[in-house]
């Protein structure tokens, strides 16, 4: 057979990874309307919030991970990778916002306004277990024989513009991320599957949102969304969680960056 004749081949050598993309892509489209249908009709939420919390459990993680196909072994352009993310970061943290707040307010959302106190106090300490579940996932890596996705590695921010944006991005995941998983998802999800089942599927949902990282990032990650879904819980505000998740990415990205990875060599 020549090379014409191969199929795999007659579309290119990126083709396999087009066709896999695609295949993801429907996947998510299918689980969205089957959330939608089942959340709208059988459950009985109003279409707002079954569309949106489709669009949070099914949409979001499924696209993204149906991208990493196509970017795998793509060279990154970080700034346009970072603005991108906050953009698509604040439209999701602003519907999540005024579909959560509708009838209740901010307050429904869980942005409740704690004593300065309790504040920083359960800030400082959901930031350091934040921090504690990355530099304990290094050894467990190692010991493992897995290690940080190349992905992941090469958006961390190199420039000093880069770092500027990137602090930006933190701000963006910080806030809107929270709002979405923690806030919204887990206060409307909690009357059909009870607190601490919202609290697990968000978190699932959550680690594989960051398929970018790896399948070491998404369990790590999904690790740190237990602990801010707890902290929320815990303190009955989200803006422990917000405050926290924001100091770690920037820690994590900025501050420390690649000390924190692990690798087969760690």
């Amino acid at each position: 057979m020549t090379g014409g004749d191969d199929p795999l081949l007659a579309d290119g050598p990126g083709a396999p990874a087009r066709r896999l993309a695609r295949g993801i892509t429907w996947l998510g489209v299918v689980l969205f309307w089957v959330v939608v249908v089942i959340l709208a009709r059988p459950v009985g939420l109003p279409l707002y919030d079954a569309i949106l919390l489709a669009v949070l459990l099914a949409a979001v993680p499924v696209f993204s991970m149906a991208q990493l196909p196509l970017i795998d072994g793509v060279q990154i352009d970080r700034l346009s990778a970072y603005w991108s993310s906050i953009v698509t970061l604040w439209i999701l943290g602003t519907a999540c916002w005024f579909v959560g707040t509708r009838d209740m307010g901010a307050t429904a959302v869980g942005l409740v306004w704690l004593a300065p106190v309790p504040l920083v106090l359960w800030s400082v300490g959901l930031t350091l277990a934040g921090m504690l579940v990355i530099v304990l996932f290094r050894p467990i890596a190692s010991w493992a024989g897995g290690e940080d996705s190349r992905l992941l590695r090469q958006l961390l921010p190199r420039t000093r513009r880069e770092r500027q944006v990137f602090a930006l991005l933190s701000v963006a995941a910080g806030g809107s991320e929270e709002l979405a998983y923690r806030g919204y998802a887990i206060p409307v999800l909690a009357p059909l599957i009870g607190t601490f089942g919202a609290a697990v599927l968000t978190t699932v949902v959550f680690g594989i949102l960051h398929g970018y990282q790896g399948r070491l990032g998404i369990l790590r990650t999904g690790v740190m969304g237990g602990v801010l879904a707890w902290g929320f819980l815990a303190s009955g505000s989200l803006w422990p969680p917000i405050i926290a998740h924001t100091l770690i990415d920037l820690l994590a990205g900025i501050v420390f960056g690649e000390r924190l990875l692990a690798s087969r060599e760690s």
